[in-house]
């Protein structure tokens, strides 16, 4: 049985959440503290509320615009933002201090996160391996888009719920065209999922490639939460999905 990561509470009761703060934290720029790095408006910090005990927690800061949103970045902004993530999850990747490394994005009232200002991610895991949780096969599905540097797919072994897209970068791969794949399907979560969305994660996982998930966050399905049973939408509504993406609106020619 893997033990559960410790969730400190009364680190938990002190973070600021974005539904009851006055001011943004991530919008107060000279106050930042224990800044790791930068890169034009990018910054990169320790996390000032670690909740989870025997981690190290990092926040990127991707903008200085409060109500900006991955989906609506220009390009030259979304390739600085992917490849300035990329770039530091592998820098933790090789600190020997850290059995495993999350890196993943929150956005919406649905996702778990904390603050609107576009951020993500990056924890160093002193004792757990995240990897132990996951498997290849939770990144099969049938495959909607290729090309030189990454290939998309409908997940057939979802990790939790329908509807679960997967990216992976191919060996050689560049991260450009992988960040335009990635802001294309957060696109298509919240515009033309089956199911109303609002709100979406990212995570990405490094097995023998480097995969994402883009998670449509919905109401969670009690056969999940009680027996992690996951599901798959009908052959119907799969096919449907898969022609929205295949549109000119997404990855048509």
């Amino acid at each position: 049985m893997i033990t559960p990561i410790i969730f400190d509470m009364s680190v938990g009761k002190r973070k600021p959440h974005s539904g009851t703060q006055n001011t943004c934290p991530f919008c107060k720029r000279e106050e930042l503290t224990d800044i790791l790095d930068e890169k034009k408006d990018i910054i990169w910090v320790v996390n000032k509320y670690p909740v989870f005990k025997e981690t190290f927690p990092t926040v990127i800061i991707e903008t200085s615009d409060h109500n900006g949103e991955l989906t609506r970045y220009e390009p030259e902004k979304l390739h600085d933002v992917i490849s300035f993530g990329l770039e530091k999850w592998e820098l933790l990747k090789k600190d020997k201090r850290f059995k495993s490394v999350l890196y993943f994005r929150n956005y919406g009232p649905e996702s778990g996160g904390s603050q609107r200002h576009p951020h993500s991610q990056i924890i160093g895991l002193d004792n757990y391996d995240y990897r132990d949780n996951i498997n290849n096969e939770n990144f099969l599905g049938p495959v909607f888009h290729e090309d030189d540097n990454c290939y998309a797919s409908l997940s057939s072994y979802p990790i939790c719920g329908m509807g679960e897209l997967n990216v992976t970068l191919k060996s050689d791969g560049q991260p450009d065209t992988f960040a335009d794949t990635l802001q294309k399907i957060a696109r298509f979560v919240l515009e033309d999922f089956p199911i109303s969305c609002t709100s979406y994660n990212l995570f990405f996982y490094h097995l023998k490639n480097i995969h994402v998930k883009i998670f449509p966050r919905y109401t969670a399905s009690p056969l999940y939460m009680g027996y992690r049973i996951t599901h798959v939408m009908d052959d119907k509504s799969c096919r449907s999905m898969l022609r929205i993406l295949q549109s000119q609106k997404y990855f048509g020619d």
